[in-house]
């Protein structure tokens, strides 16, 4: 029932972000999108996007740390694509400031340790293929995923504090998705996009009163993202 949750959580933000770009096209009028088609979709570019995350952190620390770190998201973007007939081909990179956090409790006989994970920094290289359908671009797209994340852990003894410690570390992992693009202008085009991203396990040692607590965890997202893109 907390995987369901979790996933028509997603599911249903996605909606939401693919609704909105709907509206917001609209407004342009598909008779001007369409006169624009491939022009407004390739060559270089830079641009903004704004989203939301939710996903799942399981740690071999305990079956007790397994939460589900969501948040919003805030970043710039660059790449470039180029068109061969109906074809579009292209290298995205993206780098976000985020608010994507989660934590858990580890209560045994009298201890707790409260551990969390916050995601300071999220960012993606990847590569890009598509096809115009109409007005629209569809695409996937595949490639590396980065994220920066301050991991911290609170030992307590019976409301005690014993001690407390706060790691930074870089994760490394991969991105898959699909999205859509609309120009607008030859020069301006909005998009809805959805990336899955595993980080893979990865290693966190830290110090709680001369005592090393290692924290190796899984991290993956599902993100989903609205951006703007200007051309030259």
């Amino acid at each position: 029932m907390k995987k369901l949750t979790k996933e028509c959580r997603w599911i249903k933000l996605l909606g939401t972000v693919v609704f909105s770009l709907a509206v917001f096209t609209m407004s342009a009028g598909p008779a001007q999108a369409q006169g624009v088609g491939q022009k407004g979709l390739s060559g270089f570019y830079v641009g903004a996007l704004i989203g939301y995350a939710t996903g799942e952190y399981s740690s071999d620390m305990s079956e007790q740390v397994d939460h589900e770190p969501t948040g919003g998201l805030l970043g710039v973007q660059m790449g470039w694509s180029l068109s061969s007939g109906p074809m579009i081909f292209g290298i995205d990179a993206d780098i976000a400031r985020t608010n994507i956090e989660g934590e858990d409790s580890i209560t045994m006989m009298g201890y707790k340790s409260d551990v969390s994970h916050d995601i300071n920094y999220l960012g993606t290289v990847r590569g890009r293929v598509g096809f115009m359908a109409g007005p629209v671009l569809i695409y996937g797209t595949a490639g590396l995923a980065m994220a920066d994340l301050d991991n911290k852990i609170v030992v307590s003894y019976n409301g005690q504090l014993i001690g407390s410690d706060e790691q930074d570390s870089w994760h490394t992992g991969w991105t898959v998705g699909a999205g859509i693009e609309y120009p607008i202008t030859p020069n301006f085009s909005v998009g809805a996009e959805y990336l899955y991203i595993d980080m893979g396990r990865e290693e966190v040692t830290m110090n709680i009163g001369g005592y090393p607590a290692t924290d190796k965890g899984d991290l993956n997202l599902n993100v989903a993202r609205l951006g703007f893109k200007f051309r030259f």
